[in-house]
């Protein structure tokens, strides 16, 4: 079978993406890639047999409304043209996140495709700010081969939505990497983290990776390690700008993106894996962040990395039915530092558990049930 996969934006930031052309590529599958302008060297991060069709169109830059819908156009024009050069009986489109299929549009409908959901979205929506410019997600959804989510409540929720007649089918966020990462390895993609872990050496790192984001605050895990002592550090990874630059810490470290997989190279240094998930209003449904199906459970359980997080529903069934991690109702800096001495005193169990929890899902297994 011949799969077209379509992603509209950066696909370097996309975990799940990379997982599932990574899968294809290993199960034997024709794999084309269809995507916007990337800032890093595709070629090189696939299989020399993936076809990559890179439109010359930057979908990251910040423009205004207007210019967003002309993008859109621009796009949906130039992907298309790009699809059907490959799309036949023998093809299906795995389309990458509910951007994507507004980028593609009705004359999707009229293919068979997968929809693979990201995030939790009640409705399909052209702009987030302008609600009555909305697709029909039950003509979108039912006329699938399969909609796929990350997690098994949100295949309920967006089951009722959407009015859906069939369940959707699951699949991980569990990183399909090609590369072996092995506990505490050697960085080699990114000088500033090299120089950061080998300064931490002997101290517990305390990490977290991930997008910086309203929904995600970190401030009282950073002074909560402070209160800890020097025998800690917190160490944050993402992209884009430090926000939290100006918190007074001698035990904040921060390492600018490192391209995965070579991200898990600095994972597997951490001590206790940190995820941060507060409901806010956003471009998503609320649930988004209560119901949330982290690739960062899998990226810090790879390495055998406790958890630490806030309340919410997916992460606190997570930690209690596996005993992998600590959920905090009150959630403040006492009650965070309190979790992580809870941690170190059963470490060795609870880092048993997180391994077990990786070792349980079987990728390349989860896509081809899919596309059966």
């Amino acid at each position: 079978m011949r799969v077209i996969i379509v992603h509209i934006g950066e696909i370097s930031y996309c975990p799940p993406a990379l997982n599932v052309i990574n899968s294809l590529e290993d199960l034997n599958y024709e794999v084309i890639v269809c995507t916007t302008k990337s800032k890093f060297d595709l070629n090189k991060k696939f299989n020399k047999n993936t076809i990559i069709r890179e439109i010359d169109i930057n979908y990251e830059k910040k423009i205004g409304l207007l210019n967003k819908f002309i993008r859109m156009i621009k796009i949906k024009n130039k992907i298309w043209k790009e699809i059907d050069k490959y799309y036949n009986n023998d093809a299906i489109i795995w389309v990458v996140s509910d951007i994507g299929i507004k980028h593609l549009g009705k004359k999707l409908l009229e293919k068979k495709y997968i929809l693979h959901l990201m995030e939790l979205s009640e409705k399909l929506t052209y702009y987030h700010k302008i609600r009555f410019l909305k697709m029909n997600e039950k003509e979108y959804g039912n006329k699938a081969f399969k909609v796929v989510v990350p997690e098994y409540n949100r295949a309920h929720i967006v089951k009722a939505w959407w009015g859906l007649e069939r369940l959707p089918e699951i699949l991980t966020n569990k990183p399909y990497n090609k590369i072996e990462v092995s506990k505490e390895s050697k960085i080699t993609k990114s000088d500033t983290a090299k120089e950061i872990i080998s300064k931490l050496k002997g101290r517990k790192i305390i990490l977290y990776q991930g997008i910086i984001h309203k929904e995600r605050p970190l401030d009282k895990f950073i002074k909560a390690i402070d209160l800890l002592g020097d025998e800690y550090a917190f160490v944050l990874m993402s992209k884009g700008e430090n926000i939290y630059k100006d918190i007074q810490s001698n035990n904040f470290y921060y390492i600018p993106f490192v391209e995965p997989p070579y991200h898990l190279e600095i994972t597997s240094h951490a001590y206790i894996g940190i995820l941060s998930y507060f409901p806010v209003e956003s471009d998503y449904s609320i649930l988004n962040a209560l119901f949330c199906a982290p690739n960062k459970t899998y990226e810090y359980s790879m390495f055998g990395i406790p958890m630490v997080s806030n309340d919410v529903p997916a992460l606190k069934y997570l930690f209690e039915t596996r005993k992998c991690g600590k959920c905090i109702e009150k959630f403040n800096e006492d009650n965070i530092c309190q979790a992580i001495l809870e941690i170190e005193a059963e470490y060795k169990v609870m880092s048993d558990n997180a391994r077990g929890y990786f070792e349980e899902v079987d990728i390349k297994d989860s896509i081809n049930k899919i596309l059966l």
